[in-house]
């Protein structure tokens, strides 16, 4: 089964590879980065227990003592992991940062790194798989296996945890038992591990969606728009009297399966989701995609969304086209919109949230970006020869100690305690070389989803304003997640039929939809055969096998 699997991992890398130059190596859609995901559906505060150093010979936990270091003698493991777009700046091995070295000095295991670009993690996780030799630990292993953790650890390639975790991770265990969202999230539908998930201390809001310039607004005396009717109207205010030349930048061409950008209030968006009788359904196999499609065909023709739309494919825009002010409303993860201010000459450049348009104003939104609980996760591989050792070092991360190094560091170092409360020194906020917050978190401090560990992502908060912290709020202001679809887990069999199908369907999506909105094909004239195409593409046997999955999740 292993050799077997190996070939058709090599072939699906070389088929990517081939597809990735036609295209111009583009980053992808969210569709396919959810799909390529496989098993799953994408939908998260601690206080010391010690002294921070790397004197540190032990500390206490709520499941008892963990010693440190946790081996006798020094021990190398391997390691596969995405490089972080942020650490990628200042470095290309995170042996120069400064959290695995203190892990290494408290666990006395020494970590070799195989640092890929994240753009490419699909394409390489897959070679690596094809070679059929693993290191001892993968970055988003139980994300990127495309038949499921099952199927990974049936084929042989990551170990089984099961039976592994109480004895050898007990505070990993404790934690993970201690919310029924990170059991759910963690475990197959078989019942098994075969990952170690980061979790966070807890949930986090939506982190991405809307955003519209409010200096312009206040200075055109105009209200925060609600309705389709009125994002017009802004939007055609922005371009007449602020000369915007791309007033609505739409993102993976028109096509967004995150947060539903646009499409939202329609009460659809480019995935699989939740219809209103909590049925599984594929948001552009219905009519309210033709509605989305109509209506911003409409915006199109009139000048109001940018007319490079379809190269846009990508999660947010283009930061020359922001800080320029050449638009007036984008998608953008909460922490951009200030580095777009302090990057544009318009020092009266002023971004606020917004919700997406509804049809009606006080119409409750079900479709925006899932809370979440975890970001990331680490298998071990099923032939790692110390798998004890790799165990043990990730458990030690979801200990209070071990979590408070990762988010914060080295207490006096790169934090102090306020109370009871990790503050970041100068050494993070104000940073000699001159790097942003993000970047020095990722240089100094565990970079962002790298490895599983007890994540508290409030960290982030400290280089965001308060004023645009304020997303949480308004993203979840007359706004639900329950039309979205839960993290789910595929059989192997299922996972292998609808990655085929899907791969199809999305294609044919992403084509069509540019076109319905660029005015390339008439809608009205080529609907039917657009739905007929997804029929033909298997769609409906795509939505059964979602629904049985999600069906076993609901009995879970």
């Amino acid at each position: 089964m292993k050799s077997l699997k190996k070939a058709i991992a090599l072939l699906m890398c070389l088929a990517l590879v081939l597809s990735l130059a036609a295209c111009g190596g583009n980053s992808g859609s969210s569709t396919s980065s959810s799909e390529s995901s496989g098993s799953t559906e994408s939908s998260e505060n601690s206080e010391s227990s010690g002294e921070e150093s790397s004197e540190a010979t032990e500390g206490e936990t709520a499941t008892g003592e963990f010693k440190l270091p946790i081996v006798d003698e020094p021990v190398e493991l391997s390691y596969f992991v995405s490089a972080s777009t942020n650490a990628a700046i200042v470095t290309t091995d995170y042996n120069d940062n400064e959290f695995y070295q203190e892990m290494e000095r408290r666990t006395g295991v020494h970590l070799n790194f195989e640092m890929v670009s994240s753009a490419d993690y699909q394409t390489n996780f897959n070679l690596m798989i094809a070679s059929g030799t693993l290191p001892d630990l993968i970055c988003y292993g139980a994300s990127y296996y495309a038949e499921g953790v099952d199927a990974a650890i049936d084929d042989g390639y990551f170990m089984d945890l099961t039976d592994k975790v109480d004895e050898y991770m007990p505070n990993y265990q404790k934690i993970r038992k201690s919310d029924k969202n990170y059991e759910l999230l963690s475990t197959t539908d078989s019942g098994r591990l075969g990952a170690v998930y980061e979790l966070r201390q807890t949930k986090q809001g939506p982190w991405l969606g809307l955003w519209i310039r409010q200096d312009w607004l206040d200075d055109l005396g105009l209200e925060t728009p609600e309705t389709y009717e009125q994002w017009h109207d802004v939007l055609k205010a922005f371009k007449d009297e602020k000369g915007a030349t791309a007033p609505l930048i739409l993102n993976f061409s028109g096509s967004d399966g995150e947060f539903g950008m646009m499409s939202a209030g329609l009460g659809v968006l480019n995935g699989w989701q939740l219809n209103a009788e909590g049925k599984v359904t594929y948001g552009p196999y219905n009519d309210a995609w033709k509605e989305y499609v109509t209506t911003m065909r409409q915006w199109y023709e009139e000048g109001l969304i940018d007319p490079d739309f379809m190269s846009t494919d990508e999660r947010t825009a283009d930061m020359a086209t922001v800080v320029t002010g050449k638009t007036g409303a984008i998608p953008a993860v909460y922490t951009m919109p200030s580095l777009y201010e302090s990057s544009s000459e318009d020092k009266n450049m002023n971004w606020a949230p917004i919700n997406p348009p509804v049809k009606n104003a006080g119409d409750e939104l079900h479709i925006r970006l899932r809370d979440s609980y975890t970001s990331g996760n680490t298998a071990i591989s099923a032939d790692c020869e110390n798998w004890e050792v790799a165990m043990k070092w990730l458990d030690y991360l979801f200990t209070e100690e071990g979590a408070l190094l990762a988010n914060y560091g080295v207490e006096g170092d790169t934090f102090t305690f306020e109370g009871d409360k990790p503050v970041y020194t100068e050494k993070i906020t104000n940073n000699e070389n001159g790097w942003n917050l993000a970047q020095t978190m990722d240089s100094y401090l565990c970079p962002s989803a790298g490895v599983a560990n007890w994540s508290d992502w409030t960290r982030e908060l400290g280089g965001v304003p308060e004023k645009d912290q304020t997303c949480y709020t308004v993203w979840t202001t007359n706004a639900k997640d329950d039309w979205r679809v839960p993290t789910i887990s595929l059989t192997q069999e299922e996972s292998t039929e609808r990655a085929a199908l899907y791969a199809d369907m999305s294609t044919c999506v992403k084509e069509n939809t540019a076109k319905f909105i660029s005015g390339a094909l008439d809608i009205e004239e080529n609907w039917d055969s657009y739905i007929a195409e997804l029929e033909q593409h298997g769609v409906q046997r795509a939505i059964e096998i979602t629904q049985g999955a999600y069906d076993r999740y609901l009995a879970r």
